[in-house]
């Protein structure tokens, strides 16, 4: 449920001061501020899942909580974290709520994150291609 609450412009201007990447919203700086946990899928958020993790539903993939994508961009090596609906970036702590918002402040240009520059390690050390994921 969305509540609506008056403030002042001067207040409304410090939470936007506030924001980190991939914070689209006062709600999402808020929380951050405030340390309220992400809602389930089930209470609202398009991203979360009620186990956690982020679920793309657009491309029909569930990344599980802890789920770690990796990303090399002009030879340095970028993680981040499926965790309570959000991206983590692990380098910044900045959070954000899809990969494609995340690759945005990594590389150059639009970019297709499914092109196999995003990758997983699988059971046996293997990096693969999240692509591999799409059903």
């Amino acid at each position: 449920m969305q509540k609506s609450i008056s403030i002042s412009t001067d207040v409304f201007a410090a939470i936007w001061a506030n924001r980190q990447g991939g914070e689209d919203s006062e709600d999402a700086i808020l929380r951050r501020v405030l340390k309220c946990p992400y809602p389930s899928k089930s209470s609202s958020t398009a991203g979360s899942a009620p186990q956690g993790g982020v679920n793309d539903s657009r491309n029909g993939v569930q990344f599980p909580e802890g789920f770690e994508a990796i990303r090399a961009y002009k030879g340095v090596e970028y993680k981040a974290t499926a965790t309570n609906g959000i991206w983590l970036r692990q380098d910044t702590g900045d959070r954000f709520s899809t990969l494609n918002q995340l690759n945005g402040t990594i590389a150059d240009g639009n970019e297709n994150i499914w092109n196999g520059n995003w990758k997983y390690r699988s059971d046996s050390g293997k990096l693969i291609s999240i692509n591999t994921l799409r059903t």
